[in-house]
């Protein structure tokens, strides 16, 4: 019987202005998304697949006919990938700056194909070795292009591409996208061909259109010698420069954290052209671009705790110059610079951020940007008490009210058919936490007196109202408080939502009460992988996240696990503690970890995805490199250097009335 290769494991590159490579370990692209370059034309958005794929062949005798297959890919309905390259691949490895897969063939020849990107511009360089010779042979190269939009497909042949070969150098074209091929050895022959029905499982899996034309621009073929046995070609967009910039880390003595360092860094990029674009966040590869949630609640694991502090200045100033009516935008278009603000939550986490940067940065007197974000984030406080878009506003009892019908303002965001499918409309716990812990922040950051007391008694009515979400009879937290006939009422839905009415710097629930949340959400909702995002006693519990995206977008918020959660629930154990420093629970952390660490070396490489499924085995999903999932298990990890203390850690309060027993 034939074997079937594994072709599920992932890799990925990034060159920090948005543009990535990836793929699967055996060469075999299964998503639309992969591609040897994809490269962000303006960054860090509208992204093209540049170079899909290379089909390379080895020659022994120079002679054409008589080859050896390196490459392999998915065609129509075949059960195999064709060719047959991957019978032939024994190793494949990834770092931070490049992939390398190798073969070892009769006689004892050894062929490694090396990958690299170019930071900080749209060029890759592949480099081709060959170990073992005794005699001269050749190796061809067969490049397959696009030039499409990475959401896009090829689904028929297009006579827009056209293609210049001629001694060490290829061009191709595409409207106004060049992109531009050139080796150090060897002649390119320009015999163009389409390659039909590329499949793609991972689409079809999705309920996606999944099957593809490829452009094979020529063939590179090169003669090599047991002395002069390396071939190297760059692939760059027409506009590319050369590359100035370099990458290094600071070791630690924790393989753990020097890993996720790594795993941080291929998330961070500069918005635009030029040196002095801001910094932003990718908030998932392959298909998310920068949104604000994410690149603020990932900003301190990403960039503080790698001491990245101007950084993190950079990537609040840029949202912060973004905002409208006091909203901070939830997200940027793929293909332009146009910012969508259906967001209530991201301008609070904003707040969270600066004030994660204040305590950073000792003195932000020191820092004009700096006290310019921090008078930013009082202009956001008089936005919500006054009221913005999407229904955002404080009621009388301090709560925060938020959501209008077609929209879903929360995290939990997923839409179907125009309608929010967890829309939360009223009073959701989480932004009531939030705001409350804005409002601490903002205290401790003002430099007047009284409005510092003035925010600090506005945190003390929230805190006193906090109250009404509790659910006597599950001993938790309601989800969200909704009115009807004039009356506020709690969902009990057991939702993961709770757990920032504890984990917060500034929670509004403390003692007997916060215990009791984590308890609850220990017991319902956490996994290896993460929290889920309902109980799964609930009747509307969907415990796979499969089928078609109707199907997905349903289970999306509906029981799907998050491993971005693991961190809240992180701090709440050490809120919870009686010390939160301890050895005790420090191993109680690690715990919660274990998996997620682990997955590190599965899935994609070095990364860690966007959801599971609620139920056991825990199958991973969504974007498999997710930037919220790195960056809070970095920025829990025991033992993390790079964080100020919290608030809570500093023995700081708003008040001493929060909502708390003993």
């Amino acid at each position: 019987m034939t074997p079937t290769p594994d072709y599920t494991q992932e890799w990925l590159l990034t060159n920090g202005i948005g543009g990535y490579a990836m793929g699967t370990t055996r060469g075999i692209n299964t998503r639309r998304y992969h591609g040897l370059l994809v490269a962000a034309m303006d960054p860090p958005v509208n992204r093209v697949v540049s170079l899909h794929s290379t089909i390379d062949q080895f020659h022994p005798t120079c002679e054409e006919e008589n080859s050896v297959s390196l490459s392999a890919q998915l065609f129509g309905d075949e059960a195999l990938p064709h060719p047959d390259g991957w019978r032939y691949q024994v190793d494949f490895d990834c770092d931070l700056n490049s992939a390398t897969w190798t073969w070892v063939l009769d006689g004892g020849i050894t062929i490694r194909r090396h990958l690299a990107l170019e930071q900080g511009c749209n060029a890759c360089l592949l480099e081709w070795s060959i170990q073992g010779l005794t005699d001269d042979c050749m190796i061809s190269i067969r490049p397959l292009t696009l030039l499409r939009g990475f959401h896009d497909l090829q689904e028929s042949e297009t006579d827009d591409l056209h293609v210049h070969a001629e001694e060490t150098r290829c061009s191709v074209q595409r409207g106004q996208l060049g992109l531009i091929l050139e080796s150090d050895s060897g002649t390119w022959d320009p015999a163009v061909t389409w390659w039909r029905n590329f499949d793609y499982p991972i689409e079809s899996e999705r309920g996606q259109d999944h099957r593809e034309c490829v452009l094979n621009t020529g063939v590179l073929r090169a003669r090599l010698t047991p002395k002069s046995n390396t071939i190297r070609v760059r692939v760059a967009l027409q506009d590319a420069m050369q590359s100035t910039q370099s990458t290094t880390l600071a070791a630690t003595d924790d393989v753990v954290a020097d890993r996720l360092a790594s795993a941080c860094r291929q998330f961070v990029v500069q918005r635009g052209r030029g040196e002095n674009g801001p910094i932003s966040v990718i908030a998932g590869y392959p298909w998310f671009a920068d949104w604000g949630r994410d690149s603020l609640i990932s900003l301190p694991g990403l960039l503080l705790t790698q001491d990245r502090l101007n950084d993190a200045v950079s990537l609040l100033t840029g949202f912060g110059s973004r905002i409208q009516n006091g909203i901070i935008p939830n997200r940027f278009d793929d293909s332009n610079d146009q910012a969508y603000y259906n967001t209530a939550d991201a301008s609070l986490w904003f707040i969270n951020a600066v004030h994660a940067c204040f305590l950073k940065a000792g003195n932000s007197s020191d820092n004009p940007e700096l006290v310019e974000l921090i008078e930013t984030c009082f202009r956001i406080i008089d936005a919500y008490r006054s009221g913005t878009d999407f229904g955002i506003r404080v009621d009388f009892d301090g709560l925060l009210i938020a959501g209008v019908p077609g929209e879903a303002v929360t995290w939990m965001d997923a839409r179907i058919n125009g309608e929010g499918v967890t829309a939360r409309i009223g009073k959701p716990v989480e932004l009531s936490a939030l705001w409350h812990n804005a409002l601490c922040c903002a205290a401790e950051m003002c430099g007047d007196p009284g409005r510092s007391a003035e925010y600090r008694a506005s945190a003390s009515l929230t805190r006193k109202s906090f109250q009404r979400f509790w659910n006597q009879e599950c001993s938790c937290c309601y989800d969200v408080l909704v009115q009807r006939n004039g009356n506020w009422r709690g969902d009990p839905r057991i939702r993961p939502n709770q757990i920032f009415a504890v984990s917060l710097p500034f929670p509004p629930l403390t003692g007997t009460p916060a215990r009791q949340v984590l308890d609850c959400v220990k017991q319902h909702l956490l996994t290896p992988f993460g929290l889920r995002t309902l109980s799964p006693v609930d009747p509307e519990y969907k415990g796979r996240y499969e089928g078609d995206m109707v199907s997905r977008d349903s289970a999306y918020h509906n029981g799907t696990v998050w491993p971005w959660l693991i961190g809240p629930y992180c701090d709440a154990i050490r809120a919870t503690a009686e010390d939160s420093r301890s050895n005790e629970t420090d191993t109680l952390c690690r715990d919660a970890l274990t998996a997620l660490v682990e997955s590190l070396d599965t899935g994609c490489l070095g990364q860690i995805a966007e959801i599971y499924d609620g139920d056991e085995p825990h199958l991973p999903h969504g974007c498999p490199a997710q930037a919220w999932s790195v960056a809070e298990l970095t920025r829990v990890w025991p033992g993390q250097p790079g964080l100020e203390s919290s608030g809570n850690d500093q023995g700081i309060t708003c008040d001493a009335t929060a909502m708390t027993s003993s």
